[in-house]
């Protein structure tokens, strides 16, 4: 049967770091079922989920402290289960907007309002072309609820990005 580990690391962003990380996880046997790794600013950032029977698992959590020190990155480790199968029908939500604190609180507190999950979210931000104002683009991945109404929920989505001022859409996810 296999065991499941969640890998969040944080470490300066040098070449190869993030082979260091992916090697590792194959020598110890497991092997990488998703992952998602970006550079922010001059910082490597992961999290990733390994899968592999529970001897491999334990291998990877007793070695990958000592190479992250050696690295100098932070982890944190967690074990999980695979998710179970959801009756949820998934949808992309784009939002792009004048960068202003607490968007994302407003956006994501609307969805928690309508017990909607959110499975995945990226927020950038960049200087507009004309006018150089900061420009935040919102890309969020939700799962509905075959219960649910997804023409209300629309209707509900674009009377909040009309009154906050956001340009919002949502479309379904083709399998």
């Amino acid at each position: 049967m296999a065991s499941y580990l969640i890998i969040s690391a944080i470490a300066p962003n040098t070449p190869g770091i993030a082979h260091e990380v992916t090697s590792l996880v194959t020598y110890c046997g497991c092997n990488i079922i998703e992952s998602k790794m970006k550079a922010m600013g001059n910082t490597f950032s992961l999290v990733l989920m390994a899968e592999g029977e529970w001897n491999a698992v334990a291998k990877l959590e007793h070695i990958l402290p000592q190479k992250a020190s050696a690295l100098g990155m932070t982890t944190m480790m967690q074990r999980t289960d695979k998710a179970e199968s959801k009756q949820e029908l998934p949808y992309r939500i784009k939002i792009i907007a004048l960068d202003n604190p607490g968007i994302t609180k407003e956006i994501t507190n609307f969805f928690a309002k309508l017990n909607i999950n959110i499975q995945e979210m990226s927020c950038n931000t960049y200087p507009a072309q004309q006018t150089g104002a900061m420009i935040g683009a919102i890309k969020l991945t939700i799962g509905i609820n075959t219960d649910q109404s997804v023409s209300k929920i629309k209707d509900k989505f674009n009377d909040f990005c009309a009154t906050t001022n956001l340009d919002g859409t949502m479309d379904p996810i083709a399998q």
